[in-house]
């Protein structure tokens, strides 16, 4: 009877991992041949279905006129180069953290010293970096200024666990009035669905009066669209209707996700929902200038969006 019992565990286990194992076999398929089928699409795409032709349409001083035109104000800034430069060698971890990101490396440099510049960071301040994946910044803040930092992601363990912030941007896990300073460096652009209106709302939330938010770049286009890199199976992406979707012609062939606004949809998602903040978008005029002096860098942090909370 025993060995009989032991005979019929071992059948439902076999049936068990060879179920799972089946599954597994037709998920992998099921997305292979859906990449394959992207795949053809891509090579065989038109221009208006590749980011790069979009993206190459796109006129900066054109982008300034339609924000002035929605009455949403945009304040013209060169950067200070040698600024630059000394805040690099003072925050030489950052610079040391993107030293393999080829010819962007400058450009992720230059992200976290526009936060710290504009926003900007002090040492009373408690500072939450969001959306940090596996960025030190916010660990490398603490130890220059001395304050108090968390870094937030979705990846995280849910909840509050040292310094990190582990779940949903738009519903942290923290009370009311938590936060001084809050930033976003190359980030804000992966939110899908409604997170991106969410997120504007929570930060309301979670700064407190005289509270700093800043996303940089904001990636403003001359028309709204998604896009997806060929080898990610699309059907896992959200899009909504307004939004052009195309496909990611670049190295970065297995992202996801990309929103790229026109000024007319920032202010229909974003502004339209901001409540108790006031803000602008700053717009760095000077890129050009910073390329010619790093040489083979690409530099495209045209506008950050800047928040204070009333």
């Amino acid at each position: 009877m025993l060995g009989y019992i032991r005979k019929k565990i071992k059948e439902k286990i076999k049936g068990f991992i060879i179920k799972i194992i089946r599954d597994e076999l037709e998920k992998q398929g099921d997305t292979y041949f859906q990449i394959f089928t992207q795949m053809n699409e891509f090579r065989n795409a038109s221009e208006d279905m590749l980011s790069s032709k979009v993206e190459a349409e796109t006129n900066i001083s054109d982008l300034v006129k339609r924000f002035e035109k929605l009455k949403i104000t945009v304040k013209k800034i060169e950067i200070d180069i040698k600024d630059f430069e000394k805040w690099s060698k003072e925050y030489f971890e950052i610079m040391n953290f993107y030293k393999s990101s080829e010819d962007v490396r400058i450009e992720k440099t230059l992200e976290h010293y526009l936060t710290m510049k504009y926003l900007p960071l002090n040492p009373e301040d408690i500072y939450i970096d969001v959306a940090a994946l596996e960025s030190p910044f916010a660990d490398i803040v603490r130890k220059h200024l001395k304050n108090k930092t968390y870094k937030q992601d979705l990846v995280y363990e849910a909840g509050i666990h040292g310094n990190k912030i582990g779940g949903d941007a738009g519903r942290m896990p923290v009370s009311a009035n938590f936060a001084d300073v809050m930033t976003l460096h190359c980030a804000y652009e992966c939110f899908q669905g409604d997170s991106d209106i969410r997120f504007i709302k929570e930060a309301s939330r979670v700064m407190r009066d005289g509270g700093r938010l800043g996303i940089v770049p904001l990636y403003i286009d001359n028309v709204y669209f998604v896009k997806t890199g060929p080898k990610y199976d699309k059907r896992k992406v959200k899009v909504e209707k307004e939004a052009r979707w195309v496909w990611r012609d670049d190295k970065w062939d297995k992202e996801p996700f990309s929103r790229h606004y026109s000024p007319e949809s920032f202010k229909a998602r974003i502004i339209d929902n901001i409540d108790g903040l006031d803000f602008e978008i700053l717009h760095f005029s000077n890129l050009k200038e910073i390329e010619d002096y790093h040489r083979g860098q690409k530099i495209y942090c045209h506008f950050m969006f800047k928040a204070v909370k009333k």
